[in-house]
């Protein structure tokens, strides 16, 4: 998902061009929208890293990095049990080290909702390096939780559950492509039932919404897995905006609907590909991309001869495609 940093007139610029830069969380790097260059990388950690030097801020850096992921979120001590001191020089007083150590224990809080915490959190930061997704979906995954246990909707539920269902709501949150069914393929002793069980839980007990996604948002990826080049691509969104609104195409899932107009731009832009690479990449069955783009090719024909004074028409009618293609043995559609 790409983010134009237009939030404040302060923005980081382009040092080439002086460019406005585009952030992209599922690669989790920053490039110039001018020039396209790789400004940063690791940009969710980068804007906390840069601290004032002068005057009282100047001892900012030497204090450890705070994190919502961290159960206590790094403000608590922690003793190691080897007795030497910043240098590795050895420390006198092995039983005062050990009083110590007592002392910092009890002091630290250890009610259920801490330990139930400390648990949620290694789960979530589990999970998402298992699915490979960013920092800051396990970020915004933790920020839900804690909102989640504060409201007491974790006691006697599972909290791997919970844990997964507020990913997924993390990735509709910040636009990012990621089919449920990944985290019952990857992750076990959970199944889709219940994260999606959870999932509508948490929306409905704590009162969220999630935006819709958008077909023109999903054309990307898809057109990267299917090594489509950027000619189709731009049709393909220019297909989808020719359709939107439309109702036959109204509850329709916007993967779906990406990866159908993703096959009509490549029949005509003259691309070679098949719909099982693209169904491949969508992670749908060519039934559907057939369904989708018969569908999106009969809502144009009709929009191109009701206003047949346009010059965008299409060069290749829907039943004339469709029998080229059907005729072709599975075998050959790789």
């Amino acid at each position: 998902m790409l983010i134009q940093n237009n939030l404040n007139m302060d923005q980081p610029k382009c040092a080439f061009c002086s460019g406005g830069l585009v952030s992209d969380i599922e690669k989790n790097e920053s490039f110039c929208s001018n020039c396209g260059i790789v400004a940063r990388q690791n940009y969710d950690t980068a804007d906390h890293q840069i601290l004032a030097l002068s005057g009282s801020d100047s001892d900012l850096e030497s204090q450890a990095p705070t994190s919502i992921m961290m159960y206590d979120i790094s403000l608590s001590t922690f003793i190691d049990k080897k007795n030497v001191d910043a240098s590795g020089k050895q420390i006198r007083g092995y039983a005062e080290m050990e009083k110590l150590r007592k002392l910092n224990k009890f002091t630290i809080s250890n009610d259920s909702k801490t330990r139930n915490l400390s648990k949620a959190m290694k789960e979530i930061r589990k999970m998402t390096e298992i699915l490979g997704l960013s920092m800051l979906i396990a970020e915004r995954a933790s920020y839900i939780y804690r909102k989640a246990l504060g409201k007491g909707l974790i006691k006697g539920r599972s909290i791997a559950g919970i844990a997964a269902a507020t990913i997924y709501v993390a990735c509709k949150d910040m636009g990012v492509m990621f089919p449920i069914d990944k985290i019952e393929e990857y992750i076990e002793n959970l199944n889709k039932k219940n994260v999606v069980y959870y999932y509508k839980f948490l929306l409905r007990q704590m009162k969220m919404s999630t935006a819709l996604q958008q077909p023109s948002q999903l054309v990307s990826r898809i057109a990267e897995r299917a090594r489509l080049g950027g000619k189709t691509q731009r049709k393909a969104l220019e297909i989808l905006n020719k359709i939107e609104g439309n109702p036959i195409i109204s509850g329709k899932k916007p993967v779906s609907l990406a990866a159908g107009a993703l096959y009509l731009a490549a029949l005509n832009t003259g691309e070679h590909t098949t719909q099982l690479r693209i169904a491949v990449a969508a992670e749908l069955t060519t039934i559907t991309i057939r369904k989708r783009y018969l569908e999106i090719a009969e809502i144009i024909e009709k929009s191109d001869s009701a206003n047949s004074s346009e010059d965008d028409e299409l060069p290749c009618s829907p039943i004339p495609c469709m029998a080229k293609t059907s005729n072709r043995s599975p075998d050959n559609l790789v």
